[in-house]
């Protein structure tokens, strides 16, 4: 007697992919593969602009929308991801990857298609600037002066990657000039001179700087910090709080925790939205909790008691 053969329900995916991510070069065909054998057929798209990459996230129908690419390309597609409805996937190729390492999603694209095959989902905020939606940080000051200098490099960012942050980070610290800013938090006016205002949604930014070691992405709260002026002497001693988050047990920083923040300063400047200068100031950023769905692990650390410090 015949057994009737099983059925395998198969999903519909729209991979879209930035050709120009730091990773765009990366062979997807095993990823592609991870994705069938679990259960996805999958339809890959290169979308020719950034209006282009949203109209397709608009228009994907019930199908599962997978973006193949960077921080970047996350923001891009963050305002039509916001009226998606339903959990989307990532698959990282740029060169800083932030919010996948916010979010705990393998670097190695087969390894981040198994998450998406996994069905997990964790629901996550988005920061507004301006109205405008991002994922990660939104700076100005040095952070600025180091994107500029990062994207000048002709050729030199996709040959080095991550590892050209120092040396753009160096070159910029050089030539930065501190600048006075008005900040106000939650309606409290702050006024500082400072090397640097960031303003974080997420946890990590500029290629795995953390912006608060308590910051999550599904906290429902913005990290602020402002850096006060100092050598370079000092700057080396703060290096290991930015990287690890621990900017709150310096002497050259503030960080406060934030639903709404306004910065002003005398002379527009330039804003620098995970890795992409764009707009200056004056600007106001805000938090819009559990915004969107992604595909990713849940978060490993336990969620900060009512009494943490702020």
């Amino acid at each position: 007697m015949q057994h009737p053969v099983q059925q395998v329900s198969t999903r519909e995916a729209l991979l879209l992919t930035n050709k120009r991510s730091g990773g765009a070069g990366r062979d997807l065909a095993a990823a592609i593969g991870r994705l069938e054998a679990g259960g996805f057929a999958v339809d890959v798209q290169s979308p020719d602009s950034v209006e282009d990459l949203r109209r397709r996230i608009r228009d994907s129908g019930p199908t599962t929308v997978i973006l193949g690419g960077g921080d970047g390309t996350m923001n891009a597609a963050a305002p039509a991801l916001r009226q998606l409805g339903r959990p989307f996937g990532l698959l990282p190729l740029g060169t800083a990857n932030d919010l996948a390492r916010t979010l705990g999603i393998p670097f190695d694209p087969v390894d981040a298609a198994e998450i998406i095959n996994s069905g997990q989902v964790r629901r996550i905020d988005l920061g507004l600037i301006n109205g405008q939606p991002f994922f990660n940080v939104a700076s100005l000051g040095l952070s600025a002066e180091v994107v500029r200098e990062h994207e000048s490099e002709h050729g030199l960012k996709r040959l080095l990657g991550v590892l050209n942050y120092p040396l753009s980070a160096w070159a910029a610290f050089r030539r930065h000039r501190p600048f006075r800013a008005e900040i106000v938090v939650d309606g409290e006016l702050q006024r500082c001179r400072c090397m640097q205002i960031a303003i974080g949604n997420g946890r990590h930014y500029g290629g795995g700087l953390t912006v608060d070691e308590e910051a999550e992405i599904d906290d429902g709260w913005l990290r602020v910090y402002y850096l006060r002026p100092a050598g370079l002497l000092s700057m080396l001693w703060v290096l290991p709080a930015l990287r690890f988050g621990w900017l709150r047990r310096t002497p050259v920083a503030e960080v406060r925790r934030a639903k709404r923040v306004e910065i002003r300063t005398r002379r527009p400047r330039p804003l620098d939205v995970d890795g992409e200068l764009n707009g200056r100031t004056p600007v106001v950023v805000e938090i819009e909790p559990a915004a969107v769905e992604v595909f990713a692990p849940p978060r490993q650390r336990p969620k900060a008691g009512e009494g943490d410090q702020v």
